[in-house]
């Protein structure tokens, strides 16, 4: 209660295992922050009690101002709660109910969903399999019954009328990521409320939501933040889906010897090594989220991979954990430009960096910082306001 009334219920759910519990990012390998946490403490913030949970077959969702469902396909090899995520499209009311994605593959991910056409298509034994990993219930027993009304919830997804919900940074072409009508998109950018990881604190498992706030409220005076002259002249690049990368970083004029791949300056006679990270099939390291930042931190430079959408203003962590380790972006020239709105910074190839001296790269983060946080401020009454949209 609050003021002697009743606070409106927000629920956010959805269709796997990291969208349907609170801060499930904890207990997962890499740790990555999701957009959820910045989405949760803003309407928290904004006066609405916000779960995150699992629906179950059967429920009744008209106690809830707004539910947020996030979408994923259904032939995503995870722990899925698919059946669990179109149980909650059709139990919420049309009027309160938002889609949401937060995984850029939103094309993957509507033809995964549209695919289930038809019982022997939605009832399929590896996908409720899937789901029994996240829902201990799921059975085709359970199911059978509610198959038309789970079509239902399919075919509604199809029809595209209900508003969806987007992590971007604003100012991008949102067409260029997911094809969907243009007056039912909502954006909102997550930074100002993120759990973003600094080389000085890196959000461990063990450091608690009081702790962590504590800490942030602190000066910024980290016991690993490498000062400009004990940086290494290399590049970092993390993928988890490098197949869909290669062309880009040939663009960026990489080349080869033996099995080093680096960026080479024929001006001077100088090359920067690039190390990889997150390709299991390359045998790379896979590193946590806060020790990559500590990576962040101690090279000069990081390669983000540009991807078919390019200018859609997607959000990623990156740049601004990039800004807080005083290093250097190099990335998508449409996507730079949103970060930054500043030609000469999207224009920053990685064969650039190679011949600067390290003044020249310390002003040149520092511009870059400087940029983002003029661009996209880390403003929670903004993205209080993004937010209001939906509302």
């Amino acid at each position: 209660m609050e003021n002697g009334r009743r606070m409106k219920k927000i629920l956010i759910t959805g269709m796997n295992k990291n969208q349907t519990t609170k801060d499930f990012y904890l207990r997962q390998q890499l740790k990555v922050v999701p957009s959820h946490y910045s989405l949760i403490r803003c309407l928290e913030d904004m006066g609405y009690e916000v779960e995150q949970r699992l629906v179950k077959i059967g429920e009744d969702l008209s106690e809830y101002h707004r539910v947020i469902c996030f979408l994923a396909s259904p032939r995503q090899a995870l722990q899925l709660a698919f059946y669990n995520g179109l149980w909650a499209i059709h139990a919420t009311p049309k009027d309160n109910l938002v889609l949401a994605f937060d995984d850029w593959q939103t094309e993957d991910i509507f033809k995964g969903i549209l695919s289930c056409k038809d019982k022997d298509s939605l009832l399929k034994e590896f996908t409720i399999g899937q789901n029994k990993m996240c829902d201990p219930d799921m059975s085709f027993e359970l199911l059978e019954p509610h198959t038309q009304t789970l079509l239902d919830a399919v075919n509604y997804i199809g029809e595209k009328k209900a508003p969806m919900l987007l992590s971007v940074f604003m100012g991008g072409d949102l067409s260029k990521l997911v094809d969907y009508p243009e007056e039912l998109l909502v954006g909102y950018n997550p930074n100002p409320y993120h759990r973003n990881r600094t080389p000085g604190n890196r959000g461990d498992i063990h450091i608690d939501e009081m702790e962590y706030m504590e800490q942030m409220m602190m000066p910024s005076v980290a016991d690993d933040t490498v000062a400009p002259d004990d940086k290494v002249k290399c590049f970092n690049f993390a993928s988890l889906v490098q197949g869909k990368t290669a062309r880009w970083l040939k663009q960026q004029n990489a080349g080869s010897w033996d099995t080093k791949i680096f960026i080479y300056s024929q001006q001077n006679a100088i090359s920067w090594d690039i190390e990889f990270f997150g390709s299991r099939k390359e045998k790379q390291r896979r590193l946590g989220e806060g020790d990559m930042c500590k990576v962040y931190a101690e090279q000069w430079g990081c390669l983000m991979p540009g991807y078919r959408h390019a200018g859609s203003g997607w959000w990623r962590a990156r740049p601004l954990q990039l800004a807080d380790a005083g290093s250097i972006l190099i990335g998508e020239y449409e996507e730079m430009m949103l970060l930054y709105n500043d030609e000469e910074l999207a224009s920053v190839k990685a064969i650039d960096l190679v011949d600067l001296t390290i003044d020249g790269l310390a002003l040149l983060a520092s511009r870059q910082k400087e940029a983002l946080l003029y661009t996209h401020p880390l403003d929670k009454e903004l993205q209080q306001k993004e937010l209001s949209v939906i509302l």
